[in-house]
């Protein structure tokens, strides 16, 4: 089969200092960022990129989007990452993504799920209505299994007060997905997520500027959940990391 060219994205980007922690990690905000820039460019190419959208007066949201090391990249490192798209349905596009290295080797694996929703109502919107394009999608994919919903826990300490600002907030009025990572790992004691091996935040609703949260975590040896929860106790996001052995 002859896959489009719009259904497929490389593209090198070098990796900064400001995307490691103070140990020299890659930091999970970095891979979210990598991910959305490059699914907003292939989007931009597929006829579905921000602008396409906004004058339709829907956009696109991350509803789930997880990620697994294979090697950690080092820092200024010249990396090779990928995008492809997989055949849409009615309410949701998932897409996957690559992290390699100059000769190939494979570092990062990764998915999302994203969703269209109204700008003005701020629900869900059928996708199928909006997308007309190529529909000779890559087959491969990063995970075999289906993502899950994370599970929730309960809560044993007084958790992490946050108040997402300006600089939180995107295009779209709500708090940018890459920053909820950054939450998390405010929330943990630096030493108890160590190096990241996979990684998976589910948004469950959206967070505007100025919402207080408060970020519970739950640590298991090397099995860490977070969740932030608003003023009201609903859930806006889930957060579930395996730290490297």
């Amino acid at each position: 089969m002859t896959i489009s060219a719009s259904l497929f994205l490389e593209k090198d980007y070098r990796l900064r200092t400001g995307d490691f922690d103070r140990y020299r990690r890659l930091h999970p905000t970095a891979v979210l960022d990598l991910f959305q820039d490059i699914g907003g460019l292939q989007a931009e190419m597929m006829g579905i990129g921000y602008d396409a959208m906004a004058a339709q007066d829907v956009f696109w949201a991350v509803v789930r989007t997880a990620y697994q090391v294979e090697h950690t990249p080092a820092e200024h490192e010249v990396v090779k990452v990928s995008t492809w798209p997989h055949s849409p349905s009615r309410y949701s596009f998932q897409r996957d993504y690559a992290l390699r290295s100059t000769d190939g080797s494979l570092l990062v694996r990764g998915t999302s799920e994203w969703v269209l929703m109204d700008m003005n109502t701020r629900s869900l919107t059928s996708v199928l209505d909006y997308y007309h394009g190529s529909l000779d999608f890559l087959d491969e994919r990063m995970f075999a299994k289906k993502l899950r919903k994370i599970r929730d826990f309960t809560e044993e300490d007084s958790g992490l007060s946050i108040t997402p600002r300006y600089s939180d907030v995107d295009q779209n009025g709500h708090v940018n997905n890459a920053r909820y990572a950054s939450f998390v790992l405010d929330a943990l004691d630096p030493s108890a997520a160590g190096s990241i091996a996979s990684f998976q935040i589910d948004f469950r609703h959206e967070v505007i500027e100025g919402t207080p949260l408060v970020v519970f975590t739950q640590v298991e040896g090397k099995d860490i959940q977070a969740k932030g929860l608003d003023s009201s106790g609903e859930i806006k996001f889930a957060c579930k990391i395996t730290a490297q052995a």
